[in-house]
């Protein structure tokens, strides 16, 4: 599928975007150590044929751990709907965002939800304090199948 994404250069999307998307956030979160809001947001973008140089990168390092360690919202969500809004953003400075910017963003958000029921970090990982195996584990598990969702969504686009 080609996606004009608001404007900017035309992107060819395949059925497996989604597959390759997971798979590549996996070694980015386990091999080389980005964190969960990284992993997706340079997943999603490269995949989708952008680049992530360090300095785009750099925007989603604060998310990782629930907003810094914070416990609030799942970075691996916040990676998803961040490669969102590059992909579906705003084209000009001034003015309402594109509409369909909203409409997919919620479509991830709906989806993780129905998936995970909750989208608070502390809660999907109660009991499993940080930095153990069993917590990185479960982090991993559900940062792959949060960008294997945005990757769907986005591909329906």
């Amino acid at each position: 599928m080609i996606a004009n994404l608001n404007g900017r250069t035309a992107v060819m999307f395949t059925s497996d975007f989604p597959d390759r998307v997971e798979q590549k956030t996996g070694v980015l979160f386990r091999r080389d150590k980005l964190n969960c809001a990284e992993s997706v947001f340079k997943a999603l973008l490269e995949e989708s044929g952008n680049s992530c140089p360090l300095e785009l990168l750099r925007t989603a390092s604060s998310f990782g751990r629930g907003m810094g360690g914070a416990g609030c919202c799942c970075g691996a969500l916040i990676g998803g709907e961040m490669a969102i809004g590059f992909l579906f953003g705003r084209t000009e400075e001034n003015g309402f965002y594109p509409d369909v910017c909203g409409h997919v963003a919620k479509q991830l958000y709906d989806r993780f939800v129905e998936h995970n029921r909750v989208t608070c970090c502390r809660v999907l990982h109660k009991g499993l304090p940080y930095g153990t195996p069993e917590q990185f584990e479960a982090c991993a598990k559900r940062t792959v199948e949060a960008a294997k969702i945005a990757a769907e969504v986005i591909l329906r686009q």
